[in-house]
């Protein structure tokens, strides 16, 4: 299967969470790492605390 394929199989959301709870949202990765960069820096505070993830939509069914 081509990148691009599991891509679109794959949409979503992505999410910025900071001591495990949602601060933002946003359907592009570039936007949530340039946020996060914004509003943690990395010299004040632990990178254990802030991630970003995808919350995937359930449009279609995929197989791997």
């Amino acid at each position: 299967m081509k990148q691009e394929d599991v891509s679109k199989k794959l949409s979503g959301e992505w999410i910025l969470l900071f001591n495990d709870k949602i601060v933002d949202h946003s359907a592009n990765i570039e936007d949530m790492l340039k946020l996060a960069e914004e509003k943690y820096p990395a010299d004040k505070f632990p990178e254990d605390q802030i991630k970003i993830s995808k919350v995937l939509t359930s449009k279609s069914e995929f197989r791997f």
